[in-house]
């Protein structure tokens, strides 16, 4: 079960906020793929509704970062995938969203025992200043969504209450489980190198371990 199925994991609506805020983008869209490939079960914010609703009646089939199209890849962009593939239809896609007020976006991909599950659509909005090295932050937290988003079973809220953890301790525990340095932390999250140090250091003695693999083995473990 995905941890957003339900639509209400704090951990989960937390990620999706986070893409959206450390790449400064305007909107996301987060969906289910089912084993056919097709998208469904959309959780919109900020998209607009006629982008939308013509990407379901027609438009998905011209998408270049279709799963059906983009599937090897763990995340693409769309002025990428449109300049290195210059069909007629990644033309067509390219156009019908700035028609619809999306200068880019990034779409991100999410398996679980190699096949992907579910996706994301990070976009920009006429206005939003596109990041330089954009795809290389989205390398970056590739991982920590997916585990927050698919790679574990929809867990129960109080989670972080279970260990007294703050949002933010969370956030770091989180990639760390991933296996990200604290130099990869600092980058994810826009902190600095001695804050992630400092968290790890109440993260360990709120979980009663002395090891970043003992907290590891804890945070992974069902409960």
């Amino acid at each position: 079960m995905f941890a957003l199925m339900g639509r209400a994991d704090p951990a989960a609506s937390q990620a999706i906020r986070f893409a959206r805020g450390i790449l400064d983008a305007s909107a996301t869209a987060f969906y289910e793929v089912d084993e056919g490939l097709n998208l469904n079960r959309f959780l919109l914010s900020g998209i607009p509704v006629d982008f939308h609703r013509q990407y379901v009646e027609r438009m998905n089939q011209f998408d270049p970062l279709h799963p059906k199209r983009a599937a090897s890849k763990p995340f693409a962009l769309l002025s990428v995938a449109t300049e290195r593939c210059p069909t007629a239809e990644s033309a067509a896609y390219r156009s019908f969203a700035g028609q619809c007020g999306i200068v880019d976006m990034v779409e991100f991909f999410f398996r679980r025992d190699d096949r992907i599950v579910a996706g994301m659509s990070v976009a920009w909005g006429a206005g939003c200043r596109i990041p330089d090295g954009a795809m290389n932050i989205a390398g970056k937290i590739h991982d920590y969504l997916e585990f927050n988003l698919v790679g574990r079973a929809a867990s129960p809220a109080e989670e972080p209450a279970r260990y007294g953890l703050t949002s933010r301790e969370l956030d770091v525990v989180e990639l760390l489980c991933c296996g990200r340095t604290n130099r990869e932390i600092s980058e994810c999250l826009q902190i600095g190198l001695a804050t992630v140090k400092t968290h790890l250091i109440h993260i360990f003695e709120k979980l009663g371990v002395e090891t970043r693999s003992a907290a590891v083995a804890l945070m992974s473990r069902p409960h």
